[in-house]
């Protein structure tokens, strides 16, 4: 009811596809405790992280895996949208939750309930395809197309995710019933979980040319 028909288009895009604002503070993971991660990968991930919404809390959530990327923003990028994808079907579950048991403040607040959690079961519905795309970067691609193309649908889901969470937010922050501490506890879990389609996002964003180049005569 409540979806715009920008996020519709989207998801058709996708489907197409499968055929054939910010800071650097924000409700993620705290600061891991040190590993043995050189000091070389350590360095790498906070370059890559810095450019991006989130910056701290990119560094910090990544940082557990910094060894493996091996001077791979692609690999950075494959890890991120993974956590990501994870986050969002812990929202979808707590979303199920909340549905099933209602809002307890009327018609209307349930209403707005089902409709958050469609919107975010939907957009989760394309999330292996998009891990799929990044696993093809990681690879690596022939072509500047073939990067912009892998790209392209990759940012759709997680920026089409992203959106499901703030239209999430803005649907019971106009709603009557905003007070519902069930309604409260959904804008909670979007905003928490919202941050990591951030990073992700930004992350496929900066993915050059030369990189995947990189990664594919590297692995």
């Amino acid at each position: 009811m409540m979806a715009a028909s920008s996020f519709i288009q989207l998801l058709l895009v996708l489907a197409t596809c499968s055929a054939a604002v910010a800071t650097n503070e924000s409700p993620m993971p705290p600061k891991p405790a040190p590993g043995p991660s050189s000091s070389a990968a350590t360095s790498f991930l906070h370059a890559c992280c810095a450019p991006v919404r989130h910056a701290d809390a990119c560094y910090n959530l990544l940082l557990p895996y910094a060894d493996s990327f091996h001077g791979s923003l692609a690999r950075v990028t494959r890890t991120s949208a993974g956590l990501a994808t994870t986050r969002q079907h812990g929202l979808t579950e707590d979303l199920a939750r909340l549905k099933q048991h209602g809002t307890g403040a009327g018609r209307m607040a349930d209403m707005v309930l089902a409709d958050c959690f469609n919107t975010v079961a939907t957009a989760e519905e394309f999330a292996n395809e998009t891990l799929g795309q990044l696993d093809d970067l990681v690879a690596g691609v022939k072509s500047k197309k073939d990067l912009e193309t892998e790209k392209f649908f990759a940012q759709v889901w997680i920026g089409s995710a992203a959106s499901s969470m703030s239209d999430c937010m803005d649907w019971v922050h106009d709603d009557p019933a905003m007070s519902s501490p069930v309604l409260k506890e959904v804008t909670t879990l979007c905003a928490s979980a919202k941050p990591y389609m951030d990073i992700a996002l930004d992350l496929i964003d900066a993915i050059k040319f030369e990189s995947v180049i990189y990664d594919r005569h590297n692995k």
